[in-house]
């Protein structure tokens, strides 16, 4: 419930700020500037209480599909909602523009007030283990309901037995010291207490400190392939519209089929998600050392044949789109599968940290890539990217193997 309550405020705060822009003068950085953070703040905080619903309502065979639908729809919205409201903007004005804007986050606000409670999907709440005929309700993490095992398909029994064992504790703990029942109470804000608990829990997550290492590194390259090699074949010599064509609508929608693709293929059964991050992170390796090549002949052949250069560049750019696309899906899906070894109250918690650590990972290259091709120049940055593509592929190798495997034994 406080998921789906989360969704529909923050939902409403982007009604706010989209109101508040339709009376800004479009000349007006700072006001500008100003909404567009609030906007980002609480688009932020959404995709956590989004996330935490989802790790809530889906059960684990269920992650891959989840995230598919999920990556796949929030990139058709980017590519749908960027182009149709640049396109309102130039045929109507800037008020009627965010006036719209402000319109679609009031039908998401009253969409996520009718959103169900408990799981819509078949199976998702209680579901019966046929192996060890164990409960696998998604009300406890895995942990919790191998140390609370019952043959019964109940929370509450869970419920009844981890209470009765933590009450059982603490009494004998006061009976062998009776200070013990005031440190209790004395021990420090609860709050606090709770928070310094979900951070203690979040770090000590097996295949905590392997994920964040793979998910910090593993679009750096990835990224400063797609923002630049676009920007090097317009200095040599592509037109703007072929760029914007294939760079802007094929390669985004190679995105989305390799997204939807990689969904696929998760809900094969027994899947390995480590063998596919592997095979398909080969091939966006693969791609950007063929743009480094493309980059050396245009520096050391100046009188080849542009344009099969050109075609050679754009055509990487596409397998690199394409790649991502797969990779996203299912790096996502091993997040949420990880987080799920988490108790209930610190899934969402586990996940929004690993994703903070890949939203970083991904701005920390892009944010320096300039810096770096003023003072190395393209052909050496090149050679940085093929490094950091190559590196997150020795993480994926030593990565353990039971961490990688999406169906739950």
């Amino acid at each position: 419930m406080a998921f789906k309550t989360n969704s529909f405020l923050f939902n409403s705060d982007h009604l706010d700020c989209s109101i508040q822009g339709s009376y800004i003068a479009p000349d007006d950085v700072l006001s500008i500037g100003c909404m567009l953070l609030a906007l980002n703040v609480f688009s932020a905080v959404q995709d956590v209480a989004v996330d935490g619903l989802a790790l809530q309502v889906l059960t684990q065979d269920q992650l891959g599909l989840g995230n598919t639908i999920q990556v796949v729809l929030y990139k058709v919205g980017c590519f749908v909602g960027g182009a149709g409201l640049t396109h309102l903007l130039v045929i109507t004005d800037w008020t009627i523009t965010f006036t719209i804007l402000a319109f679609l986050y009031f039908c998401t606000a009253v969409w996520a007030t009718y959103l169900p409670n408990k799981s819509i999907i078949p199976g998702a709440c209680c579901k019966q283990d046929t192996k060890d005929n164990i409960c696998s309700n998604n009300t406890y993490s895995k942990r919790e309901r191998l140390a609370y095992p019952t043959k019964e398909c109940t929370g509450q029994d869970y419920a009844m037995k981890k209470n009765t064992g933590q009450d059982r504790t603490t009494k004998e703990n006061t009976e062998q010291d009776p200070a013990s029942a005031l440190s209790l109470h004395s021990q420090g804000d609860p709050q606090t207490k709770q928070v310094f608990s979900i951070l203690k829990e979040v770090i000590n997550t097996p295949g905590t400190l392997w994920l964040s290492v793979y998910v910090l590194l593993y679009k750096m390259g990835e990224r400063g392939a797609i923002n630049n090699m676009p920007l090097y074949l317009l200095d040599k010599g592509l037109s703007k519209q072929s760029l914007a064509f294939w760079n802007g609508t094929v390669c985004q929608g190679l995105s989305i089929i390799g997204s939807f693709y990689g969904g696929i293929v998760l809900l094969k059964p027994n899947v390995n998600n480590k063998t596919m991050l592997i095979k398909h992170s080969t091939y966006r390796l693969v791609s950007v050392m063929i743009q480094y090549l493309v980059i050396i002949f245009f520096e050391l052949f100046r009188n080849f044949n542009t344009s099969v250069l050109h075609s050679i560049g754009i055509v990487s750019l596409c397998s690199i789109s394409y790649s991502s696309g797969v990779i996203s899906t299912a790096s996502f899906t091993l997040m949420m599968t990880v987080s799920r070894e988490c108790s209930v109250s610190t899934q969402a918690s586990h996940y929004s940290a690993l994703a903070s650590v890949e939203v970083a990972g991904k701005l920390l290259f892009a944010t320096l890539a300039g810096f770096i091709i003023d003072y190395v120049g393209m052909s050496w940055t090149f050679a940085l990217l093929i490094i950091l593509c190559t590196i997150p592929l020795i993480v994926l190798k030593a990565m353990p193997e039971k961490l990688c495997h999406l169906k739950e034994e």
